[in-house]
């Protein structure tokens, strides 16, 4: 009889022990598989939209994001680009998060990328907080329905130089309450106000966090079938 409770006790612990790792992997595979891009722009590829080389030095191009989860903001990306398309790459100052203010200003500052590299006819997207080394990666907790701004502001001026690269912007209409520029002088306007005729491709990558509750139920389950199992065949 010992022995056969024995050989009951290690079969449980090898099926609770799968339970968990089968648990784990679902965590892993839900959190990793579901990021989500979130835009205004309706730009396919880099290049399909036009570039906005309008800028002077600390002026911006903001765009005002809505999530649709609660989650983390672990990247943004930037579409650049430029008239006849190969300048070289452009270091800008800084692209800022901030959280959503009273339209066109936004709130508090979130987080910023430092002196982000930018390339022509690329989604540029940037995951931490220090290119080029990356050590600080960019996280940044939003909830569903929260209104955020992600901001690109200007090292290199462009104004007067219609060969210069810029952030390129749609071509389907300018949403309202959607972008924003900051300019000197005058400060954030809207940028519908200010005749840019499309949406800014200026995004934000989220990160949503799993269902802590769901992933329990999961495994409480898994762990219950697999023991009735293996006590009826004792």
């Amino acid at each position: 009889m010992k022995q056969v409770i024995t050989s009951y006790a290690l079969g449980t612990l090898r099926v609770l022990a799968a339970s968990v790792v089968l648990v784990v992997f679902i965590s892993v595979d839900r959190a990793a598989a579901a990021e989500v891009v979130v835009q205004n722009d309706t730009v396919a590829v880099p290049g399909a939209g036009t570039p906005l080389p309008q800028f002077l030095q600390n002026e911006r191009a903001a765009a005002w994001l809505t999530a649709p989860v609660t989650g983390d903001i672990v990247g943004v990306q930037i579409l650049w680009d430029s008239l006849f398309g190969g300048n070289p790459p452009s270091q800008e100052l800084g692209i800022d998060l901030f959280a959503g203010g009273v339209f066109p200003s936004p709130g508090a500052p979130l987080a910023t990328v430092v002196a982000p590299v930018l390339s022509d006819l690329t989604v540029n997207e940037f995951r931490h907080l220090d290119p080029p080394t990356n050590l600080v990666p960019l996280q940044v907790p939003v909830t569903a329905g929260q209104v955020f701004v992600v901001s690109l502001e200007f090292l290199n001026q462009s104004s007067g130089n219609p060969t210069a690269s810029g952030v390129e912007f749609d071509g389907d209409g300018c949403q309202v309450n959607r972008n924003s520029v900051f300019t000197i002088p005058g400060g954030w306007t809207d940028a519908c106000a200010a005749g840019v005729t499309g949406d800014f491709a200026i995004r934000a990558i989220i990160r949503p966090i799993p269902e802590p509750g769901t992933m329990l139920l999961t495994g409480v389950g898994l762990v219950w079938v697999c023991g009735r199992g293996r006590a009826g065949r004792v």
